[in-house]
């Protein structure tokens, strides 16, 4: 995937605040052999990146008549509303390994017995693959499962040439049976309903 950015010499809140109204996301590209250097990305470009390649998109930068082949590596979004507010670009080789966390992706849980509560312990695994081999998610089937069963990281499938960091032993799912009886409690011990909020009145 090939985007075009423009470099900006000017820096600072009231730039960045500009930029933004002007549709452009201010960021940073970086590298162990390249010094940083400021640039500005559309929002309609870096939205298209985020949905065909995710949080971990690796692209082909162009900037100043040179390309840059980077990696997402941060995104700094507005706490309320969410907007992209800074991005940061990573320049890695093609033949250079990396570490990401890619999100674990659950299928069929609407298949599962009703007897069951599917409670999701992991969201994100831990992988190092070559940076033109990250993957946009993973995936995980719990379409057969039992009720008191779990599926942990060793039940995951990846694609050859992709390391799982994560200690294969670690929960991702379980499914665990509902409560369905509750203790009755003792006749002499049953009291009221409490009302929270309302204020005690004198008769």
């Amino acid at each position: 995937m090939k985007i075009s950015c423009v470099s900006r010499d000017q820096t600072g809140t009231g730039v960045s605040r500009k930029l933004r109204k002007q549709d452009f996301i201010p960021g940073v590209v970086y590298g162990k052999a390249k010094k940083p250097e400021t640039m500005a990305i559309s929002q309609k470009d870096m939205h298209s990146i985020l949905k065909e390649s995710g949080l971990n998109a690796i692209i082909d930068l162009e900037m100043n008549g040179k390309s840059y082949h980077v990696m997402l590596k941060e995104l700094q979004r507005d706490p309320i509303l969410g907007d992209i507010l800074h991005a940061d670009f990573q320049q890695v080789s093609k033949t250079q390994k990396v570490q990401v966390q890619v999100p674990i992706h659950i299928l069929n849980s609407e298949n599962l017995q009703n007897e069951g509560a599917l409670v999701h312990h992991l969201d994100e695994l831990h992988v190092e693959c070559l940076s033109g081999d990250i993957p946009k998610s993973v995936s995980l089937d719990v379409e057969k499962m039992q009720v008191g069963e779990n599926y942990t990281v060793s039940d995951i499938v990846v694609d050859k040439g992709i390391e799982v960091l994560n200690d294969p032993q670690e929960l991702i799912v379980s499914l665990s049976p509902f409560n369905l009886t509750e203790e009755e409690p003792e006749e002499d011990e049953r009291t009221e309903p409490i009302v929270i909020g309302e204020e005690e009145t004198e008769e």
